[in-house]
């Protein structure tokens, strides 16, 4: 999906205001675009946050939630109630708003007050600086965690580091939970994520991760967001199997990590080869990266 077509696609569903200033902008620049009922709007770009002069209603927002959805939100209730739906072009947009619970679960989401809509960008070459890292010197996968928080581009990298393994001829399933590495539409990945990657599209990393490794034969298996000890234990499996793992996880740096039972158990078991911390201050740079042994590796960027 172009940035043109993301701004014909956003023009449709999104307030005039809204779709001028997000229309207004260069390729590449808009990160998020948030909505409040009854606060002003705020667009999200590389060079600061800005203030829309539109404010919604409650209404108004899950009017444009449902637009965005391209009038299929309550068909895909199951993503909802996670809190968060895919868009077209592997657009992420996070919902709040009454959360229904029945049982101790939650059933559905209603009267949405507030949507955080986070753009998927495709910026070729991110992982370049990496790629030395990736491979030993027979031409096997490295294993591999990407560290950062919210909003830094880790997916942005796992996703370039992904394509170009992919289109140097090894073979790469991605389990993609949440839809936005590859971004899947009717069966097809809508990001370029290699010429030879099989993606598992909505399911979840304790299936997923085991999944290709019976029926697609991978050097590499590929998820985002590493979470609680059933995550750790499928990607523990994969590596023991022999495939390498590129993932990666919520945190502020290396020493995030080890009070975190699920990676420390990772990390116990050296499952990863190289680990790379996004810049906080600068997204999408990386800030180090780091041997098995987590010790700092020299590379372009660093001291």
């Amino acid at each position: 999906m172009t940035w043109q077509e993301t701004i014909q696609f956003f023009s449709l569903c999104l307030p005039k205001p809204l779709g001028k200033a997000i229309a207004a902008e260069p390729s590449g620049q808009v990160r998020e675009i948030r909505v409040r009922a009854g606060r002003p709007a705020r667009i999200l770009t590389c060079n600061g946050e800005q203030t829309i002069s539109l404010t919604t209603t409650q209404e108004q927002v899950s009017s444009m939630a449902e637009s965005l959805c391209e009038h299929a939100l309550y068909a895909r209730a199951e993503e909802s109630r996670q809190g968060f739906v895919t868009l077209r072009g592997g657009h992420r947009m996070g919902l709040c708003g009454r959360v229904i619970v029945q049982g101790g679960s939650v059933r559905a989401l209603r009267e949405i007050s507030s949507l955080c809509i986070r753009l998927a960008g495709q910026w070729t070459g991110t992982a370049n600086v990496l790629m030395p890292h990736l491979t030993d010197s027979d031409g096997h996968a490295n294993s591999l965690l990407v560290v950062g928080l919210p909003g830094t581009g880790k997916t942005t990298l796992l996703r370039d580091a992904c394509r170009q393994l992919s289109d140097d001829g090894l073979r790469i399933a991605i389990a993609d939970e949440r839809s936005e590495l590859a971004a899947v539409s009717r069966g097809v990945p809508q990001l370029d994520v290699g010429s030879n990657t099989d993606v598992l599209d909505g399911c979840s990393k304790e299936v997923g991760l085991r999944w290709p490794i019976r029926a697609m034969s991978p050097d590499v298996l590929v998820t985002d967001e590493l979470g609680g000890m059933a995550d750790a234990q499928a990607v523990l499996e994969a590596a023991q199997s022999g495939v390498a793992v590129m993932a990666s996880v919520h945190g502020s740096g290396m020493e995030s990590l080890t009070g975190r039972s699920s990676l420390y158990h990772l990390m116990r078991n050296h499952v990863f080869q190289v680990y790379v911390v996004m810049d906080t201050v600068h997204p999408g740079n990386i800030a180090t990266i780091h041997d098995e042994q987590r010790d700092h590796v020299p590379w372009g960027g660093s001291a």
